[in-house]
Parts: structure tokens; C-alpha cells; sequence
């Protein structure tokens, strides 16, 4: 009998399912070994083994960083946590690589290397990232349970169970007493309350997944060990709920990867020890959520990156493999293996389900089968997709898509980008998203929207009345429609007005987007209007605050400098062009540039283009002319190959 997660089953169920899979669990781990083994001289896996012996040499050569007490004060007098992370995430690595390599091909040097590694974690005061121990709580950080924390409890249990018969006894006992009093102890037996618990986003599923892959392992108490899965069950249920029917991860495609992806490995680990029975992506949900990453996939591995995530994120092979095969999604990526430090946090359960589950059939397939061209329409998020193929001469083709976003402004790793829309060309977001920015303590706190790629003068949004949209769930696109539009095309239209509750004499706002791109065609067109009613001010004092700024500015985000010419602004990529047309006797056209950081503190230049309705005086005097009703904004995009 499969059950599914979502069904109240007890701990004597999971007792009983285990008991007949545990045991060949534990020897299906050990055979993990083979597997490595076998891809140690496979072209394919070539740069990934070369990198792993960089970790190697400089963990022969280099004393290992430490996580001193002068990093770790870093976060709660400046904000800053790069310094500890990158120690931390330095320390990782080396471990993650060493236990590969050790598993792959062990020798007494190298082994000996890993359990210098594993002591010193183990000797670690606390498993967490500075930034995620409660402020006052370091005293307990020791058995605080973050993501970071599981996923080092899940990474040496799996590690003990795949080297215990060429690692020295006292490591794997070590590593068992750590286990054992910094998860297992606080998070089953004692039943800590952590808030990640019934946390609906990927901390859920990590943290849970985490600490439940190392129960799984090291539990020898069969009872505890079921206590374990059904809370770990408990999380993963509360995981599930972040996401529609629709599968889509508000969070963005990396956090997909993250959250889903540990879902995905504490449920192929659970069915494994119990036989087959206890199979948690045997729910219909689970599939459109393994969908999430193709439906959202532009091209060229480019993905629709609202939120905090990258454009180009690295999808683990593994994890996509699995699910492939699993859950019978399509892969329209190129086949490659990621090397390890393309992580940056280094995640050894990314890293060795890589080379475990990775099927080149499945990408060989994929390819091989065209990119959907029906519109995608993510219910629960509110987002529209929609791709299509122009003529680019010489028998070519290339990729245009569209994408625009409804939602609220309090989801998970909120931005405030209500309307907000990319345009993509060529394999690349030409109008796009910021992305993510660093993460400091100021990116998580009261008054975050004022960081670039989180308020909404990142985005392309207007700014009304000198003000962006608000924060907050009552900041809501209230969708008036979304469809699909004859042949390949999709409509979208959206009232925004409660993302403005600061523009004094604001009304009405609604946004409409219609895309279409005919199939070889070769011009793909997008046309937006906006529309605002305005009222009359309710407080006559704040007339002339109101006439200092425009009352309408329109912003459109590029990482290209665009050619602005009277009436239109184009932008040249490196396959596509996009043109904007615009009404030159109502609107003027400026560039800002704007540097920041990226999600890595790499420097990053935007150019905003703003479109700012041009103010006529009335019979008065006065630049702002109250009786005026209604504005229209109505632009016309083409995306065209160069």
C-alpha cells in the first residue's frame, strides 16, 4: 500500500513499513560507493572529479578557516555575514569533496585528511550560520537547528553509513554522539519547538529533510526512529502547503531547487527504507510541483527568476533525473554535471545525487522534444508565461517569451513587483529582474524596500505620486483576467491600486499586458496600457508637496544600456532587440544607471529606463492639473532577432 503524506497515519504504521527496508536501506547506501567508482575515468565526470581534488590539495595544504568569534560577531554589529559564510561554506566544501573523493577511491592519506575534517565539524560550537542563531540565545546555538544544521547532520550520517568500513571507529562514533545531542536529542526527544517546523517555504522541507535523512540512518531505536518520520512528515506536509495546485514556487526556480529538492531526497530515502510503501512523491501534487522549473524555463537554461533567484540557476542533474523518471516531466536543458563550487554553499546532498541519479536519456529526450508553446498560467501565484519560435534567417530560429506576475507583496522572499513583467530574447532577459540581492541583516528587516532589488524601483513598475508600492499582503494584484490569446499569445490585466495606498490622489490603477508571438513570425509584440483615475485631494495643504514630482513615472530595468530617440528606446542584446514604442508629446524618456551588488557582492550595473508623464499647467498656473480625470499610458514592445 503506498500511503501519501498528506493521510494521518501513525508511527506503528511507519514502525511496521520500516521494519521490512531499513536494513536493505543501509546496504543500498554502501553500494553508493560502486556507483562512484564507476564515474572516476567518464569524460562526463572528468571536471567534476579535477575539482574535487582542488578541494583535496588545499585541505593538504591550507589550515582549515576557522569560525572565530570575530567572524561570527560580524552579523549583529554590521550586518554583514559574508565572512563567516565563506569560512563556514570553505569548510563545507572541503568536506563534501574529501568524502566523495574518500568513497570513490579511499586511501590512508586521504581518509585521514576527511577525519581530520569530520573531527574538527563535529568540534564546531554550532552547525547554524551566525546569522540564523536567535539574537541572545548563543548559549544554546549549540543545539539550534537552521538549514545549515541539517544539512551537516544529513551530510556525515550519510558519509559514516557510505565509509564505515574504512573510517576509524572513534570518528563514526564522534559523529554519532554529535548527532545524537545536537538534533536528535533536542528536535524527537525532548520536542523542541523549532519555527521552521510549520513553516510553509523551504525551510521546512530543508531543516526537516535534513535531520530526517540522519534519523533514517543513525536512529537504532526503531520506535524514535518512526516518531522521527512522522514529524519529519509533519514539516514536509507544511512544505507542501506553501504551493498551489498549480505547483509554483513563490520563492523563485533556486529555492524550488532548495525546498523541493531536499523534499525529494528525504522522500526517496523514506521509500527506500521501508520497501517501496512509504512513497511521498506518489502525491498528485508533488508532480506539478516537479514541473515548476520547465514551466518557467525561457531558454538557453534562462529561467523566469521573480523573487530571490538567479536567472541562470544551476538545476541539480540528479534531482531533475529522478523526477524525470519519477514524475514524468520533460528536461529541456543542456546535460552537464555541475562542479561543487558552482555551489556556494557546497552541498554534498546536491553533489552526490548528481553523480548517483544523473540519466543523460532523460536530457537526450527532452532536447529532443519542442519547448511547449501553450501559454503557462500559474493560478496560485499569478504569474503568465508564455515562449514562442521567430524566423531569424538563414533557416534559424530564436526564442521570444514573455513573462508577468500577479500575487501579493508578502510572499516568501517578497519582492514588490506587482505587474511586473520580463522580456526575454535570444536566450537572455533583456527587460528583467534584479534577482537577489546580498543578504544582510538589512535585507530581512523593517525597511528592506529601500534595497534596489527588493522595493519596487527595481522592477518595472510605476512610481505614482512619488510613491513606489507597499509592503505587505493587502498590497494585492487583484487579477481581472488572465488568458490565452489566439494563436500562441496570453493576456493578462490587473487592478494594482492597493499597492499605492501613498499616492494621495490616486484612484484607480490597473495594468494590461497582451502578448503575442504567431509561429514564424518574425517579431514577437507585447502592448501594455495603464491606466489610472485620479480623485481630487483630500487635503488641499499637501496641493503643492504634489506638484514637485510627476505625477506618473514609468520604469522599465535592463542590464543593457538602451538608445533612447524621440518616440521610442531600444535595447540590443546579444541575439534579440527589444524596441519600445512610446508617445513622445505626453512621456519623456530618461536612463538612470544604478550599481549595486548582486546575491554573491559581485558589483552589478542596471540601467532604468523612467518614462515621466510630462505635467501641463491649467488656466491657473499650476503644474498639476487636478481636473484632469484619467491617464492612459499605452506602449508598444517588439522583440525582433538582431
Amino acid at each position: 500500500m503506498t500511503i501519501h503524506p498528506g493521510w494521518n497515519w501513525t508511527a506503528d504504521d511507519i514502525e511496521m513499513a520500516m521494519r521490512h527496508g531499513a536494513y536493505s536501506g543501509l546496504k543500498y547506501i554502501c553500494r553508493w560507493k560502486d556507483r562512484l567508482a564507476d564515474t572516476l575515468n567518464d569524460p562526463d565526470y572528468a571536471s567534476f572529479w579535477s575539482d574535487l581534488r582542488v578541494y583535496e590539495q588545499k585541505a593538504s595544504t591550507e589550515n582549515l578557516p576557522e569560525l572565530s568569534f570575530s567572524l561570527y560577531r560580524q552579523f549583529r554589529e554590521t550586518g554583514e555575514r559574508q565572512a563567516y559564510e565563506l569560512a563556514y561554506f570553505e569548510r563545507r566544501g572541503r568536506l563534501a569533496a574529501l568524502g566523495l573523493l574518500a568513497a570513490a577511491s579511499p586511501s590512508a592519506e586521504r581518509l585521514q585528511l576527511l577525519e581530520d575534517l569530520i573531527w574538527s565539524v563535529c568540534n564546531e560550537p554550532t552547525w547554524c550560520l551566525s546569522a540564523h542563531v536567535p539574537e541572545g540565545k548563543e548559549a544554546g546555538a549549540r543545539e539550534h537547528i537552521d538549514l545549515f544544521a541539517a544539512e551537516t547532520a544529513q551530510t556525515l550520517a550519510e558519509m559514516i553509513i557510505l565509509l564505515n568500513d574504512v573510517l576509524d571507529q572513534r570518528v563514526v562514533r564522534r559523529v554519532r554522539a554529535e548527532t545524537e545531542s545536537r538534533i536528535f536529542t533536542p528536535l524527537y526527544q525532548e520536542q523542541r519547538i523549532y519555527g521552521w517546523e510549520n513553516a510553509e517555504h523551504n525551510w521546512s522541507a530543508v531543516c526537516s529533510g535534513g535531520c530526517g535523512i540522519a534519523a533514517l540512518l543513525l536512529l537504532e531505536d526503531e520506535h524514535l526512529r518512526a516518531k522521527a518520520v512522522q514529524q519529519t512528515i509533519h514539516s514536509m506536509n507544511a512544505f507542501l502547503k506553501g504551493y498551489g495546485m498549480d505547483g509554483g514556487c513563490a520563492e523563485g526556480v533556486g529555492y524550488w531547487v532548495y525546498g523541493f529538492g531536499f523534499y525529494t531526497y528525504f522522500a526517496e530515502m523514506l521509500r527506500i527504507f521501508s520497501a517501496g510503501t512509504l512513497d511521498m512523491l506518489s502525491d498528485p501534487q508533488t508532480r506539478a510541483i516537479a514541473a515548476f522549473p520547465g514551466n518557467i524555463h525561457l531558454s538557453g537554461g534562462v529561467f523566469v527568476n521573480f523573487s530571490d533567484s538567479r536567472e541562470r540557476e544551476t538545476i541539480p542533474p540528479g534531482l531533475l533525473s529522478l523526477l524525470a523518471e519519477r514524475q514524468q516531466i520533460q528536461v529541456h536543458l543542456e546535460h552537464r554535471i555541475p562542479l561543487l563550487a558552482e555551489d556556494p554553499c557546497r552541498r554534498w546532498a546536491h553533489a552526490l545525487r548528481n553523480i548517483l541519479w544523473t540519466n543523460p536519456a532523460v536530457y537526450k529526450r527532452g532536447n529532443e522534444a519542442q519547448m511547449p508553446a501553450v501559454p503557462v498560467y500559474l493560478e496560485n501565484l499569478s504569474w503568465g508565461i508564455a515562449r514562442g519560435v521567430l524566423a531569424a534567417g538563414e533557416q534559424k530560429e530564436m526564442t521570444a517569451a514573455f513573462a508577468v506576475k500577479g500575487g501579493h507583496n508578502e510572499e516568501p522572499h517578497n519582492h514588490n513587483d506587482l505587474g511586473h513583467f520580463i522580456l526575454h530574447g535570444g536566450g537572455e532577459n533583456i527587460l528583467c529582474d534584479p534577482g537577489s540581492g546580498e543578504y544582510t541583516q538589512a535585507y530581512f528587516a523593517p525597511g528592506r524596500e529601500s534595497i534596489f532589488q527588493i522595493g519596487s524601483q527595481g522592477h518595472s513598475v510605476p512610481v505614482i505620486e512619488g510613491a513606489g508600492q507597499q509592503s505587505g499582503q493587502q498590497a494585492e494584484a487583484k487579477v481581472l483576467h488572465i488568458k490565452r490569446s489566439f494563436p500562441e499569445g496570453i493576456e493578462a490585466a490587473f487592478d494594482l491600486t492597493s499597492a499605492y495606498p501613498d499616492a494621495p490622489t490616486l484612484a484607480r490603477y490597473t495594468r494590461h499586458l497582451s502578448w503575442n508571438c504567431p509561429p514564424g513570425a518574425s517579431e514577437a509584440e507585447l502592448f501594455l496600457e495603464d491606466y489610472y483615475q485620479w480623485q481630487q485631494p483630500s487635503d488641499p495643504c499637501k496641493e503643492e508637496h504634489l506638484t514637485e514630482k510627476p505625477p506618473v513615472v514609468e520604469h522599465f530595468m535592463s542590464r543593457i544600456y538602451p538608445v533612447v530617440q524621440e518616440a521610442w528606446v531600444q535595447w540590443e542584446g546579444r541575439k534579440a532587440v527589444v524596441t519600445m514604442h512610446y508617445d513622445a508629446d505626453l512621456w519623456d524618456a530618461q536612463v538612470e544607471e544604478v550599481e549595486t551588488v548582486d546575491h554573491d557582492h559581485l558589483p552589478l550595473t542596471f540601467y532604468r529606463t523612467a518614462l515621466s508623464l510630462q505635467q501641463t499647467a491649467n488656466e491657473e498656473g499650476n503644474s498639476r492639473n487636478y481636473t484632469v480625470k484619467e491617464t492612459w499610458c499605452r506602449l508598444k514592445f517588439s522583440v525582433h532577432p538582431k
